[in-house]
C-alpha cells in the first residue's frame, strides 16, 4: 500500500512535484500553500487544505515534500516540517542514474534522466531537475536549485543555495561557486564566482550582487 505524502506548495511547481511522488509511490493527500485564495480548490484532483500550520498539521512521522523554488524559502520550510516530527524523502525518479559510489543528501529531489557521476554529492534538500549532467566528484552544497538540461563539469564545488538556470553550463576547472550565487538561464561560466553575486552569459558575468539574500 503506497504511503500517504503531502505536498507544501499548490502552484505549478507543486503538481510536478506531486506528479514525481506518485512515481515515486506515494500516494498525494493534499496540498498546503500559504496563499489562502487555493483553500478548497483543488491540484491534480487532490486539495488544497489551507496554510501550513506547523503546530496543528504537522503529524509525527507522517511525509511532506516542500514544492517551492526559492532556496531559502524551500530549505527553511523543510527543516521546520523536520524539527516538528514530519518526515521528507527523498524524491528520486526511477529513472535517474545515479552512480553507486555518489552521495545523495536527506530531502533530495532528483526529476528523470539525470545523471549523476562517480563521487560526486548533492547536498540536503536540492532539487535536481530533469536531463541534467553533474560529473564525477563534484559536491552540491544544501538547498540548491539546477534547472532543466544543466551541464556541471567535474571536481567544482557548489556552495549553499545556490540557482543555476536552465540549460547553463558549469565548466570543467571551474573549482568554486559561491553561497546564494544565481546563473541565469544558458550561461557558460568558465570561472570561479564570488558568494552572492547574479551571473549571466556566454561567457558568465557579473551582474550585480544577489541582494535577494538574506542569510548570515
Amino acid at each position: 500500500m503506497a504511503e500517504d505524502i503531502f505536498i507544501v506548495g499548490a502552484g505549478t511547481y507543486g503538481a510536478v512535484i506531486a506528479d514525481l511522488a506518485e512515481v515515486c509511490g506515494y500516494s498525494v493527500t493534499g496540498f498546503y500553500d500559504d496563499d489562502l485564495s487555493k483553500t478548497g480548490k483543488s491540484v491534480l484532483g487532490k486539495p488544497v487544505l489551507g496554510k501550513l500550520d506547523y503546530e496543528k498539521d504537522i503529524r509525527a512521522n507522517a511525509n511532506y515534500v516542500v514544492a517551492i523554488g526559492n532556496n531559502e524559502i524551500h530549505v527553511a520550510k523543510s527543516k521546520e516540517i523536520i524539527k516538528k516530527g514530519g518526515v521528507i524523502p527523498c524524491l528520486i525518479h526511477p529513472r535517474a542514474e545515479i552512480s553507486k559510489y555518489a552521495r545523495i543528501g536527506k530531502a533530495c529531489i532528483i526529476h528523470a534522466l539525470t545523471y549523476i557521476w562517480t563521487e560526486a554529492e548533492v547536498g540536503d534538500f536540492s532539487i535536481i531537475s530533469p536531463e541534467v549532467i553533474v560529473a564525477h566528484h563534484t559536491k552540491i552544497g544544501e538547498g540548491c536549485f539546477i534547472a532543466n538540461g544543466c551541464r556541471v563539469g567535474a571536481g567544482i564545488h557548489i556552495a549553499e543555495r545556490v540557482f543555476i538556470g536552465m540549460g547553463s553550463t558549469i565548466m570543467t576547472g571551474v573549482k568554486n561557486i559561491g553561497r546564494d550565487t544565481i546563473i541565469g538561464a544558458g550561461s557558460v561560466v568558465i570561472k570561479d564566482i564570488d558568494q552572492e553575486s547574479v551571473m549571466a552569459g556566454v561567457p558568465a558575468k557579473f551582474i550585480r550582487k544577489n541582494d535577494s539574500s538574506h542569510v548570515n
